[in-house]
């Protein structure tokens, strides 16, 4: 039997009790997987709240009967690291977004930065910009069975994000410290990783980020795309200083 594991927002009712899914898991689960009437799947609430619970499906409808719940934190890192990306077009922002989730990071913050060709210019088009971000964290949490969801802050200016003076690392290509030069001890508070987007920082925001008190830091001599740049970092932070 297939391992059916999906995402439901909010507390689940005691075991024995039902729980109705909403309209778009009942589709994924029912159309999609071609789930039967009977089957065991696993929920999780996005806030380390998992249940196991036996499918029961209907005409228009499904409910989960809950057999089991707990809470399961042991696939989150032990880094609290945010991933500062510089906004970059369609599918490389996916990427990012996608596997920065994959490789446990706490949260996700979006920058509009002076090479940045996305325009997301009135709140119709943040909302569903963030929208499809969000669907993009859930998807990849319930593939690597994560269970609790990346906080996802809305886009702001790279200059308003330094203004909150954030703790931690810029990627630069050219200059920096490698990664092993850190020491465990930056990681005992949380921080950040700013990469750019498709062309990088402009001189003049590496200047601030570097002014407002972050570390340059490069990966070594071969210039990644920005898609690249952020896995790739936080994977190897994860080997070095978390739990990979």
């Amino acid at each position: 039997m297939r391992h059916i594991r999906v995402y439901v927002s909010g507390n689940y009712p005691d075991v024995g009790q039902s729980l109705e899914l909403p309209e778009t898991v009942r589709h994924y689960v029912a159309t999609v997987l071609r789930a039967r009437d009977g089957f065991l799947i696993q929920l999780f609430n996005g806030e380390g709240i998992t249940a196991q619970a036996r499918l029961q499906l209907e005409k228009r409808s499904a409910r989960v009967i809950i057999e089991s719940s707990d809470k399961d934190t042991s696939r989150e890192s032990p880094l609290t690291l945010t991933l500062a990306q510089g906004i970059s077009r369609g599918e490389r922002m996916d990427v990012s977004i996608q596997k920065a989730t994959e490789l446990g990071v706490s949260a996700i913050q979006p920058l509009f930065t002076d090479y940045c060709e996305v325009k997301l210019d009135d709140d119709d088009k943040v909302a569903k910009r963030m929208a499809h971000w969000q669907q993009v964290i859930v998807s990849a949490c319930e593939q690597c069975e994560r269970t609790v969801l990346p906080k996802l802050f809305a886009p702001v200016t790279l200059n308003e994000w330094l203004a909150q003076q954030p703790q931690g690392l810029v990627l630069d290509p050219y200059e920096g410290v490698r990664l092993t030069q850190l020491g465990s001890e930056c990681f005992t508070v949380p921080q950040a990783l700013l990469v750019g987007p498709e062309g990088g920082l402009s001189e003049a925001e590496l200047k601030n980020a570097l002014q407002a008190g972050l570390t340059g830091c490069r990966l070594g001599p071969r210039i990644l795309r920005t898609e690249t740049a952020g896995p790739a970092a936080i994977a190897a932070l994860q080997a070095l200083y978390g739990d990979a």
